[in-house]
């Protein structure tokens, strides 16, 4: 009896614990207290310019549709804070599923929570975390929606608030569906339901069609208050949910974490795509493979077209792109509708070359495939600039005044931009690197962004800017020809860049 009252005092509360965390990471700290007020100071003031950017666009949206006089902007200005509420919430309830949304890296897995402290309290400040920005994401989208609109300050601050408790009804829901997986995927398809609901609600006021919802503003203010305090104590209660969170539930999203935070450092939105799909599969187990047809290249491209067929239904990411499209069409963009569906669907379709991304960068794939670089560029392009054409041909068909000539420029811009997007040559970090705000970068690393982007403006353009149907098309060929060319060069010479750099320090020495 006494050894088992002195095993539970030695046990250190979670308070205690937590200062000897402290003082072991100052003690092998490795930066000074003016480093780190530098590395704040500039993460500050990038916040200042990012807010007075996006405050700047949000109140030039905002004059544009007050001032603008259609009914097409006038339905928009009203129903989109529905639209986004519905599709914020789907997204928060989304993400939570697929992350946590109670999360730990594996250090902590392995370390922190073997240790007999309460597991409760190690794990607060995640969930504390995730409370706060499910709820300033439930609050920040909506709240830029209704910027646009005429609603009284009452109804602005009902809906602010019943989003603050929204956020905390999610998170709540979440968590208490973390530790069970039918719940968890429940959890997920509810938020894919509100998402599909968001774009069925978006489409209906593309084509016109707009409805008129009359509430009470000491109602409305009466439904945000039950809200909130539902969703306190929904946060409280799931707060003893936490506990019982074992190892395998919080390790996984922590690493998800870790690895979308590196692909956002490194400014290559392919691969979270592809971190997100990983996890996917790795949660299925196993899939059952199939065979594919044909020898060297159309085999290549049949199986490429294999994969793409293959789930997550990735596809549905084109329906967004055209109520994107339609939308602005209907508030009046005129001829830059052109140039809003290349980006459409340049962002809609750019998944599907993300086997060419992978293989582009790795000489050894390549060489396996037993096929020349252009032959394999091709095979693997190909599915993707028949995704990017059957896209072309139903966003046209809903574009007033669509013609076949759109499509060609649409379909070859589109391509151009995912094909100069994945077979770009990736940042090489065994070179010099360049000294920024983030810390020290690969040269080119921040223009990697913009590429692919780029060309499907430039192959659009002329279109845009009301040009013949002949300069129209040779200007989007030109481009998809350039963005082939090169895609070849980007092959060039892969060898490392100390071997590059001795080998040219040879020739210069014998000339």
């Amino acid at each position: 009896m006494s050894e088992t009252v002195a095993a539970a005092a030695a046990v250190p509360s979670v308070r205690a614990f937590r200062r000897q965390l402290t003082r072991a990471r100052r003690a092998h700290a490795n930066k000074t207290w003016l480093q780190v007020a530098e590395d704040a100071y500039v993460a500050l003031f990038t916040l200042a310019m990012l807010g007075v950017v996006v405050g700047a666009a949000i109140a030039q949206v905002h004059h544009e549709l007050l001032g603008c006089p259609t009914a097409g902007c006038a339905a928009v200005r009203e129903e989109l804070p529905v639209v986004v509420a519905l599709g914020t919430v789907g997204a928060v309830l989304h993400a939570l599923a697929s992350i946590g949304p109670v999360v730990s890296g594996s250090a902590t897995g392995q370390w922190v929570l073997a240790t007999p402290v309460a597991r409760g309290g190690l794990l607060r400040r995640p969930y504390a975390a995730a409370l706060g920005v499910a709820v300033a994401v439930c609050v920040a989208f909506p709240g830029v929606a209704l910027a646009g609109t005429i609603a009284s300050p009452a109804t602005i601050v009902a809906v602010l608030v019943g989003a603050v408790g929204t956020g905390l009804l999610t998170t709540a829901l979440a968590t208490a569906a973390q530790p069970h997986p039918g719940l968890r995927r429940a959890v997920g398809v509810t938020g894919d339901a509100l998402l599909l609901g968001a774009l069925v609600l978006a489409a209906a006021i593309a084509y016109g069609l707009s409805w008129e919802l009359t509430v009470d503003a000491s109602v409305s203010l009466a439904v945000a208050g039950v809200v909130v305090v539902a969703g306190l104590v929904a946060a409280v209660l799931a707060t003893r949910r936490i506990s019982r969170l074992s190892r395998a539930d919080v390790e996984p999203g922590g690493a998800l974490v870790a690895g979308l935070t590196g692909a956002a450092y490194g400014l290559d939105l392919s691969l979270v795509g592809e971190l997100l799909t990983a996890r996917r599969f790795r949660l299925l187990g196993a899939r059952r493979s199939r065979r594919g047809l044909g020898r060297g290249f159309g085999a290549v491209v049949v199986r490429e077209g294999m994969r793409l067929a293959r789930p997550p239904p990735r596809p549905l990411a084109l329906a967004p792109a055209a109520v994107v499209v339609q939308v602005g069409a209907a508030v009046g963009l005129g001829s830059l509708a052109v140039l809003v569906a290349a980006l459409a669907g340049y962002a809609a379709t750019r998944w599907t070359t993300a086997s060419l991304r992978i293989v582009w960068r790795s000489p050894g794939l390549r060489r396996a495939f037993g096929l020349d670089d252009l032959a394999l560029l091709v095979a693997l392009a190909v599915p993707g600039g028949v995704v990017a054409a059957l896209w072309s041909v139903g966003i046209t068909m809903l574009l007033p005044g669509g013609s076949v000539v759109e499509v060609v420029v649409l379909t070859l811009a589109i391509w151009s931009g995912i094909v100069r997007s994945a077979a770009s040559a990736a940042p090489r970090f065994d070179g010099p690197l360049v000294t920024s705000p983030m810390g020290a970068l690969p040269p080119g690393m921040i223009v990697s962004v913009v590429r692919g982007p780029d060309v499907a403006v430039l192959g659009s353009l002329a279109l845009t800017l009301g040009a013949s149907t002949l300069w129209s098309v040779a200007v989007a060929v030109l481009v998809a020809a350039f963005a082939l060319w090169r895609a070849i060069n980007a092959v060039g010479d892969t060898r490392p860049y100390t071997e590059r750099l001795q080998e040219a320090t040879a020739e210069k020495r014998r000339s």
